[in-house]
């Protein structure tokens, strides 16, 4: 006899309590299933506030690099190799930072600045570049994949306002 056909009965006791109890899973589930999005966007909010405090030793050491390097001539022999070594150790972090998929956000000078990817600090007046190009990059912004980790401080150029000759 086949079993295809055969049809069972529950009695309706049973019959709650088993849509009771699915029901209850089904929250659970639910419940279960928020808690692994918000333990996710958890990790990933710790991962990138990890990943801002060692943009800032990497501001660090540049600042330092470029203060050592503008008066290398004051420091004794023994130290003029300074900016090469903290440049290495910058250098050391950057890549670090990389196999993780951070990287600087990259500009090319001249061209229109995306405003997603940057803040504008201040402008420039200027006639032979294309208004809100890029002048200058005051701090290199970052990428965590396709996520913005933080926003380039940069110059943009304007065009001067004209001058009103009565």
């Amino acid at each position: 006899m086949s079993n295809q056909n055969a049809n069972f009965v529950i009695d309706t006791e049973l019959r709650e309590r088993l849509v009771q109890d699915i029901g209850s899973l089904q929250k659970e589930n639910a419940k279960l299933k928020q808690d692994i999005r918000n333990n996710r966007n958890d990790i990933e909010a710790e991962k990138d506030a990890f990943f801002l405090e060692l943009l800032e030793v990497i501001d660090t050491l540049d600042n330092l690099t470029t203060s050592l390097e503008n008066s290398i001539e004051a420091l004794p022999e023994s130290h003029q190799r300074l900016p090469r070594l903290i440049g290495s150790i910058q250098r050391k972090l950057l890549a670090t930072l990389q196999k993780r998929d951070v990287y600087p956000i990259v500009i090319p000078e001249k061209e229109t600045v995306d405003i997603k990817l940057c803040r504008i600090i201040d402008s420039e007046n200027s006639d032979d570049l294309p208004e809100r190009s890029l002048v200058k990059t005051l701090k290199t912004g970052y990428m965590n994949g396709d996520k913005v980790l933080r926003s380039a401080e940069v110059i943009v150029a304007k065009y001067p306002n004209p001058k009103n000759d009565v």
